[in-house]
């Protein structure tokens, strides 16, 4: 100390170099605020990777904003016009503001509901704005510019925006802060040590120290990027002159002892740093270690604090080689105009406590343990990440997102966006099934008002988008063709019953078509075998099922084209049988006069005989009369038979002309078959993923093809049957009947397959399986719909999710919670499996932000306790009284933390704490209050020639005084915050202010007291 005495000058001027070089180099820390934000998250937290993916897809920087136009009346038509010209300008010098993505719903009309409020009173316009380098504050002048013919009033809200108000409400809250802090320690210096010269003296000390310290932390946060918040430098000021006040009352109190002791101002300066200067660079050590270990916390606003520790060091610096140096030069007249050089006086109200404490330890420690056990058991902290609520609607950010949130609602101004990024494009049916599943999943979430994505782009399903919506067409084809073959069925019935013999010479034509009809049904089961293995095999057996729906398509193509060919065939039968039965009309017709004519014939060969007798001899004559006779009887049964086959003919055309109306029916309705396989095929690629749920239907599906297949193979029997039963009409009608039976009985197998393959195709259709067909993936607006929801390379997707809840309300944390789980579990096992994936958002950044800090404060806190133990350990050199100082400041805490929350719930009605008040807080406490405890066991140590009793009160008498100003100091810095307004500000200061007291007057002179008596109380007891 002697040697840094006799170098006081030298120092004094590296000092004033050393600040002056400092401060004029050093970065503006708000500038780099402003320009970084205050984003702690790390690069593999899900909203951070989110944020990458999304400026990846859209090739775009920045933040969601969004311009809020709003009036107490409805919005007129010339105003709307006024926005829309406003917004047109705006548009004109997007390159100059640094926007993208603007929607308005002037150019999206579509969007209008989403955009215009239902009482048409307020339009938001949402938009991206990249930053590059600028202020808030410049851009939203520029925004000004461009809207200045605009006479609707707005505001510029949204996360930029919001963000800046809050920076410059922190910023002017320091700066007043600041101010009060200098105007309070003046005013508590010039009350406790009478002198002008102190005060003064102090805040000159303890401000070089923090320019110093400031210009040496600017330099480490600019260059090295270091961590930096909004409370960075408020952090770095209240503890500076708040310790630094402290020691300097420490010491300049005991170099009053010692000069009022007789001594020269040199050996007082020497004593001074002896005794109160040691215990001056514990406590120095105790704050620095307690902050250095922020050091290993991850999260980047614990981290920030770290400068603090630089500015102990700084500090201890400072008050080992200039403070020294205002010591010698002023000497005693450092506390002019006071006359008075006593030390200072004993603190009879801590050395009563202390006092009682000792003399009653048990009760002292059971009465003080009731009363932290309330404290203890409702320690638990609800936290509010809302900056919005904090800064109140003072900001014109603030109060135009609270009319947002009254017009429209919190969760659409700002959403939350899940971001999905494949190894390969995600533009084929495969990748859109995953994602529209994850789609509805995310919308089953409690919480969540909408979805939307690429599968459903405006936030609900497009039904022509599903396989249900598809197989529809097919059912309806199915249906009419079945109405066709029961039309024939009932035609070939008829056939059955009139038939009874007749002329079929053109029924080869049948025959053949039926023949071809069976080969076109044979294609049929074929490709619905394949089509059964395809759905056995799964979705790598979709290929195979569209080639063999395409051959389908081809044998029902070849089927209607040989359906018409019979229809055709069997119209020209029908047309013969016509002919033919007016043939057959004529001929019956006939008949008679022949008959008659034979039996005249008869009559005038028997008068031949009687009038010549001899011709009764003669064989000639005789044959000629036994001829017509003969002749006669022929004839009258030729006569009755055709007349019977004259009926049969008009029963058969009737039949026939049943049959033509039925085959008919049937090659319309397997047109519309084709259709439908038509459209089938197009959705096959994806119907695979539907039809695995019907792998049983498939099954019986075949086993009806199949039925189907042998009843035409009876079809074509009963045909050829038909064929030849009809070349020999006396013979041939029995064996046609048979035909006709197997005919009908082959068609009515056929209808009921038909049946039973719609009812399949209806039961599949109730499954909601994602497929959109090719017509539609090429369609201009779904190409759109791309543009939005997909990268240009196609292997990022988006979904923008509407919550119900206030993105930073608790209630949203949880919901993010769920989106996470539903992603995660949603992709497994799929073809997106192992695809990156997150989401972004203030709700998910709140959510992350949350989760890193409540583990990093964990874990941060573990080390700053052993750190402060291990220092405490190495001071006082007693392993109890440490675990006792340490127990009394952390129930410190837990009492500061417990009246933050009654403040908090019941004077400023906010919803929870502000999320960083509970560490900083600790931090405080813990390593602020833990100077007081080193204070009052330093001077315990100097009473070692005394039982511990005595010299704890001792101790506590004599350092009493010094404990409870530097509380006052210290506690009235932090009180500075209050007038500040922001609700992290008032909360911190309540929560610091309270665990001092509590600390200072509780459980230091008592319950630290009381524990190191109770052993010798217990014993005393026992005795």
């Amino acid at each position: 100390m002697q040697k840094i005495i006799r170098w006081r000058w030298p120092l004094l001027v590296l000092w004033l170099a050393l600040t002056v070089v400092l401060t004029i180099i050093q970065p503006d820390i708000n500038a780099i605020l402003h320009e970084r934000g205050q984003n702690p998250l790390t690069a593999d937290s899900r909203s951070v990777v989110a944020g990458k993916l999304l400026k990846e897809m859209t090739k775009t920087e920045g933040n969601s904003d969004l311009i809020v136009f709003t009036s107490d009346n409805p919005l007129s038509d010339t105003e709307m016009k006024n926005l829309e010209s406003g917004i047109q300008e705006l548009k004109d010098k997007q390159a100059e503001l640094g926007f993208t993505d603007l929607i308005d719903p002037f150019t999206t009309p579509e969007a209008k509901s989403t955009l215009v409020s239902e009482d048409n009173t307020t339009v938001m316009i949402p938009f991206t704005l990249d930053i590059k380098g600028r202020s808030v504050d410049d851009i939203q002048e520029q925004f000004d510019i461009a809207l200045k013919d605009v006479t609707v009033p707005y505001y510029l809200s949204g996360e930029d925006f919001i963000q800046n108000d809050y920076l410059k409400a922190s910023i002017t809250g320091v700066e007043k802060s600041a101010a009060l802090t200098i105007i309070f320690i003046l005013v508590v210096l010039i009350l406790m040590f009478r002198s002008i010269i102190i005060p003064f003296v102090s805040l000159l000390a303890v401000g070089v120290s923090y320019l110093v310290s400031m210009g040496i932390a600017a330099q480490i946060i600019d260059k090295l990027n270091f961590p930096v918040t909004s409370v960075t430098q408020m952090l770095l000021v209240l503890i500076l002159f708040g310790i630094g006040t402290d020691y300097n009352i420490l010491l300049f109190n005991r170099f009053k002892e010692e000069l009022a002791h007789g001594k020269s101002t040199d050996e007082a300066i020497i004593t001074s740093y002896r005794t109160a200067g040691k215990t001056i660079v514990y406590s120095i050590l105790t704050v620095f270690f307690a902050f250095a270990c922020l050091s290993f916390s991850n999260f980047g606003i614990y981290k920030s604090a770290n400068v603090v520790a630089i500015g102990t060091v700084i500090l201890l610096l400072e008050i080992l080689t200039l403070t020294p140096f205002i010591m010698k030069v002023l000497g005693p007249k450092l506390f002019w105009p006071s006359r008075n050089v006593d030390g200072h006086k004993e603190s009879r109200l801590m050395g009563g406590l202390a006092t009682f404490s000792v003399k009653r330890p048990i009760i002292t420690v059971v009465v003080i343990a009731v009363l932290l056990i309330p404290v203890l058991l409702t320690g638990g902290q609800k936290l509010s990440f809302d900056q919005i609520e904090e800064l109140g609607t003072g900001y014109p950010s603030t109060k135009g997102f609270s009319i947002v949130a009254d017009k429209f609602s919190r969760g659409q101004a700002l959403p939350t966006t899940v971001v999905i990024q494949g190894k390969e494009a995600l533009d084929n049916n495969d990748a859109f099934g995953v994602i529209d599943e994850l789609t509805n999943a995310i919308k089953d979430i409690p919480g969540i008002k909408s979805v939307s994505s690429i599968t459903q782009p405006v936030g609900q399903p497009i039904d022509d988008f599903y396989i249900s919506g598809q197989t529809a067409e097919i059912t309806k084809g199915i249906s009419a063709s079945r109405d066709g073959i029961n039309s024939i069925k009932g035609g070939l019935d008829q056939m059955q019953a009139g038939l009874t013999n007749a002329d079929f010479s053109q029924a080869d034509q049948l025959a053949a078509g039926t023949a071809q009809v069976k080969d076109g049904y044979e294609q049929i089961s074929a490709a619905l075998s394949k089509v059964a293995s395809g759905i056995d095999g799964g979705a790598s057996g979709a290929k195979e099922l569209q080639s063999a729906i395409d051959k389908m398509h081809g044998g029902l193509s070849e089927i209607a084209t040989q359906t018409s060919k019979l229809s055709g065939g069997l119209d020209k039968l029908q047309k013969g049988y016509v002919s033919a039965q007016g043939g057959f009309d004529e001929l019956v017709g006939n008949l008679p006069n022949i008959q008659g004519g034979l039996k005249a014939m008869n009559g005038l060969i028997g008068k031949l005989g009687q009038s010549h007798s001899e011709l009764s001899e003669d064989a000639d004559y005789t044959t000629l009369r036994t001829t017509g006779q003969q002749l006669s009887t022929a004839l009258a049964s030729i006569s009755s038979g055709f007349t019977k086959l004259q009926g049969n003919y008009k029963q058969l055309n009737t039949s026939f002309g049943s049959t033509t109306s039925g085959l008919k029916q049937l090659a319309a309705a397997q047109t519309r078959i084709v259709s439908g396989l038509n459209e089938l095929s197009k959705g096959a690629s994806q119907l695979s993923a539907g039809l695995k749920q019907g792998s049983s239907g498939s099954r019986e599906l075949a086993a009806n093809l199949k039925k189907l297949n042998t009843a035409l193979a009876g079809i074509q029997d009963g045909q050829e049957q038909l064929n030849t039963g009809l070349g020999t009409l006396t013979g041939g009608l029995t064996e046609l009947k048979t035909g006709l039976q197997k005919s009908s009985q082959g068609l009515g197998d056929i209808s009921d397959g038909l049946d039973k393959t719609g009812s399949f195709l209806t039961q599949m259709g109730t499954t909601k399986t994602f497929f959109i067909p090719s017509e539609a993936l090429q369609d201009q607006s779904f190409q759109q719909a791309m543009d939005t929801f997909l990268s240009k390379d196609r292997k990022i997707t988006k979904m923008i999710v509407i919550l119900d809840e206030d993105p930073y309300s608790s209630a949203a944390l949880n919901v993010v919670e769920q989106i996470n789980e539903k992603l995660d579990s949603g992709l497994k096992g799929t073809v997106l499996d192992g695809a990156v994936h997150g989401a972004a958002g203030p709700s998910s950044t709140t959510y992350d932000m949350n989760n890193e800090q409540l583990a990093s404060f964990n874990n941060t806190a573990v080390i700053v306790i052993i750190s402060v133990f291990l220092v405490l350990l190495l001071v006082i050199r007693s392993f109890l009284p440490a675990v006792y100082i340490v127990l009394s400041l952390l129930a410190a805490y837990f009492v500061g933390m417990g009246a933050s929350k009654l403040v908090t719930a019941y004077i400023i009605g906010a919803d929870g704490l502000s999320s960083f008040v509970p560490f900083f807080s600790f931090i405080v406490i813990v390593a602020v209050g833990v100077d007081y405890g080193i204070f009052l066991m330093m001077r315990y140590k100097e009473y070692g020639e005394l039982n511990h009793s005595e010299a704890i009160k001792r101790a506590a008498r004599s350092v009493g005084g010094v404990i409870i100003s530097a509380m006052i100091i210290l506690g009235g810095t932090f009180a500075t915050l209050i007038p500040s307004g922001l609700v992290l500000l008032i909360e911190l200061a309540t929560a610091v202010i309270v665990g001092l007291v509590v600390l200072t007057f509780v459980l230091l002179p008592m319950l630290v007291p009381a524990l190191m008596a109770l052993p010798g109380a217990l014993r005393d007891r026992r005795k």
